[in-house]
């Protein structure tokens, strides 16, 4: 049988990663731009809290300030792999024969492709997730069986608006009142210094489109529809319409609900690690995705298994979220 081993070894399936075109997922493109490859299957909550704060100055000579948080236990989140799997039959390992190096190499550039594109998209799903302080997900059972994985980060700030946008009389002056709370209230968390990213739900944002259409006013505030968004002032807010699915009920969730928006600082340390892998042949190492030829008998040929682990982490103090319909 054509050992197929050689195409998927660690340094060849990384070069493919490099190669191949990025695949757009908005959560972690937009929040999740940091995302190192973490040495250990474990991430302390300790990692979450690390991020840049502004310290008290000393008296010359004076003891050093603590810059972390304060010693002791440390609590451990357990991220769990993604594992997909493809199966390669005989007769297609009897087709690869006929092909040259550069046949074989894009066959296995399209496997990877296609085994990458599952786990990138359970990756954003709990990205997306993560936003809201709390990861809840389905783990498939042997047997075919599930059971709900689940990650509290804490609860995530919260500003009641107001005004609703739903009101009679509401105006583009209540929309920019609620964005500046949001973002005081994530300030006064110490975080919103750098770029924000603001999500509305659908019905939230085409509300807020009807605001902006209607808006007639010379007030010095810039109010514009673009492509990106409703510019409000500086606040840019972007309609969050996708959805993703839950792999068990099928059902789909949106990433932000339909009457909310949702303020994320980007500069409150969220962060997207990829853990250690339990697997032998990855040399226990943490990358992307690894992917492993496996010899069946029946059917003969190979199952080609990928394992990822991400884990995205937020910091909840840097995500603000108002309801804003009724």
């Amino acid at each position: 049988m054509l050992d197929i081993r050689g195409l998927f070894t660690r340094e060849a399936i990384i070069a493919r990663l490099l190669a191949l075109p990025p695949i757009l997922t908005p959560a972690m493109d937009s929040v999740f731009t940091d995302r190192p490859n973490h040495p250990l299957p474990l991430v302390g909550k300790d990692f979450i809290l690390s991020v840049a704060n502004a310290l008290p100055l000393v008296r010359r000579g004076a003891a050093s300030v603590a810059a972390g948080p304060p010693a002791g236990t440390v609590d451990f989140y357990e991220p769990l792999p993604v594992r997909p799997n493809v199966s390669v039959t005989g007769a297609e390992l009897n087709n690869l024969q006929l092909l040259d190096g550069r046949g074989m190499e894009a066959w296995a550039i399209e496997k990877t492709d296609f085994l990458r594109r599952r786990v990138r998209a359970t990756t954003e799903a709990l990205c997306a997730l993560a936003t809201s302080g709390k990861i809840t997900y389905p783990v498939q059972l042997e047997g075919g069986a599930f059971e709900d994985w689940f990650i509290d980060f804490g609860n995530i700030l919260s500003v009641t608006p107001s005004k609703l946008w739903s009101a009679a009389d509401a105006s583009m002056k209540d929309v920019m009142r609620l964005l500046v709370n949001m973002r005081k209230k994530i300030q006064m968390a110490g975080f919103a210094s750098g770029a924000l990213e603001i999500w509305a739900g659908e019905d939230a944002f085409n509300t807020l489109f009807g605001l902006a259409e209607a808006l007639k006013s010379t007030a010095q505030i810039r109010v514009e529809i673009t492509g990106e968004g409703i510019q409000v002032g500086t606040f840019t807010v972007k309609l969050r319409s996708e959805q993703w699915v839950n792999p068990q009920t099928k059902a789909m969730t949106p990433y932000v609900p339909a009457k909310n928006v949702r303020m994320i600082a980007k500069d409150a340390g969220h962060r997207l690690p990829y853990c250690a892998l339990d697997d032998l042949d990855a040399k226990l190492l943490a990358m992307p995705i690894f992917i492993k030829p496996i010899v069946t008998k029946d059917p003969s040929g190979y199952k080609l298994v990928a394992e990822s682990k991400p884990f995205p982490v937020v910091n909840v103090n840097g995500i603000c979220e108002a309801t804003v319909l009724s």
